[in-house]
């Protein structure tokens, strides 16, 4: 084994140096879809699936 065969069988290199440890960074919560959002949203699926959007049935409960 060559002396470079041994420095590349220590370690994957991940740009720290010693023992650091990058930052992790944190991910910030896709905003909330609102409710014309969320409509548009299931028009445009409901289309391209071929089926028949929903639609809110008001009646009176039994």
């Amino acid at each position: 084994m060559t002396a470079l065969d041994r420095l590349l069988a220590e370690a994957i290199p991940d740009g720290t140096f010693g023992d650091a440890v990058p930052a992790r960074r944190r991910r910030m919560p896709p905003p909330p879809w609102t409710a014309d959002e969320q409509a548009a949203h299931y028009r445009e699926l409901a289309e391209a699936l071929g089926v028949s959007p929903l639609r809110v049935v008001e009646e009176r409960a039994a």
